[in-house]
């Protein structure tokens, strides 16, 4: 029967079954029932290293949501972050890097940049060997496309309360009125800490399940209609809504199915970062799903949109199609990062 539902939901978003085997790549993490995850006492439960597979994956798949430690080295974290600043102090030539009185550029309050998703740092992150690593386990297959999605920038509000910034709320970027099925996993990595004082991406544990989308549908009838973007903000899922902490460098992962959204931290900083030239949250967007999920006009898509640089969604094999994508204006003269050998496989 879940097979059965995939088929459905990957046929509806018009993935051409006649040019590839989609059913086969469907990994087998996916099967069986529900089982109890091991549970970690040196860190949260829901945290596990790349090498732990089979507990990482049975944890994605029970529980919708999964932080796998460290896919990347601290040295690659500072080159994605550099680059990063690199972008922003090259669009708004005021901005002084260890200077916070110089970061009053613009930025919409939900902290959502789209206009770096063509930014040399977003795709150093996208071409490290440890997300790909990642989401060729849970799909089965190497020959993976990647998403070219916002990043996340939130200023230190604690230094200028004007910066606090405003989230979206839990909602699900993917509706399960009529897409009901495993369409992909989102991820998102951390650059900086993900901590009570800064906050970051919380989830609602379970929520992917059919259980709970029954009861979705059951008591959110009006988003039949809707397109993908499906605000959920409701009391209810809000207690039992989960703050994801994680380190720099750490693999963010969640079954598109699971609720979730931005949590504003507490911004109670200990003494030592009180007063620290950085960010508060710096995080970029990444998944990755087969190209054989993509059809030939998408990929193409993909390319032209690289060379322009525009910014997608969350869903590879969707050219950027989904009633939630956050938009940017495309800039003239625009000109593409260089990419290597290895970030080019995912284009």
């Amino acid at each position: 029967a879940y097979l059965a539902v995939f088929a459905v939901s990957v046929a509806t978003m018009g993935v051409m079954f006649s040019q590839c085997s989609c059913l086969s790549a469907i990994p087998a993490f996916l099967h069986g029932s529900a089982g109890q995850v091991a549970q970690l006492t040196d860190k949260p439960w829901y945290m596990f290293h790349l090498a732990d597979r089979v507990n990482w994956l049975e944890q994605l798949r029970a529980h919708g949501f999964v932080v796998i430690r460290g896919v990347a080295t601290m040295e690659q974290v500072n080159v994605a972050k550099n680059l990063l600043w690199d972008a922003m102090c090259e669009r708004f030539g005021n901005i002084i890097r260890n200077d916070p009185d110089t970061w009053n550029f613009p930025l919409n309050q939900s902290g959502i940049v789209p206009w770096l998703a063509q930014s040399a740092g977003a795709w150093a992150v996208r071409g490290w060997p440890g997300i790909k690593q990642a989401f060729a386990y849970i799909w089965e297959v190497d020959d993976l496309i990647v998403s070219m999605d916002s990043v996340l920038v939130w200023r230190p509000w604690w230094v200028q309360s004007e910066w606090k910034p405003s989230t979206e709320g839990l909602h699900l970027d993917q509706n399960p009125f009529w897409k009901p099925g495993l369409e992909c996993v989102q991820g998102m990595v951390p650059l900086l800490p993900v901590t009570d004082a800064s906050g970051g991406l919380q989830v609602v544990p379970d929520s992917h399940l059919d259980e709970a989308k029954a009861d979705f549908k059951r008591t959110h009838g009006n988003m039949i209609s809707s397109g993908d973007w499906c605000p959920c903000d409701d009391d209810d899922l809000q207690e039992k809504a989960l703050l994801l902490h994680a380190a720099p460098g750490d693999l963010i992962l969640w079954d598109a199915r699971t609720v979730h959204g931005g949590l504003v931290g507490t911004g109670i900083c200990g003494e030592n970062n009180a007063g620290s030239a950085d960010l508060a949250r710096l995080s970029v967007t990444v998944s990755m799903t087969p190209r054989s999920f993509a059809r030939d006009l998408v990929l193409d898509r993909r390319r032209q949109g690289f060379r322009r640089g525009e910014n997608f969604n969350h869903v590879p094999h969707e050219a950027g199609t989904s009633s939630g994508t956050v938009r940017a204006p495309v800039r003239r003269n625009f000109q593409p990062p260089v990419l290597t050998d290895a970030q080019r496989a995912l284009l």
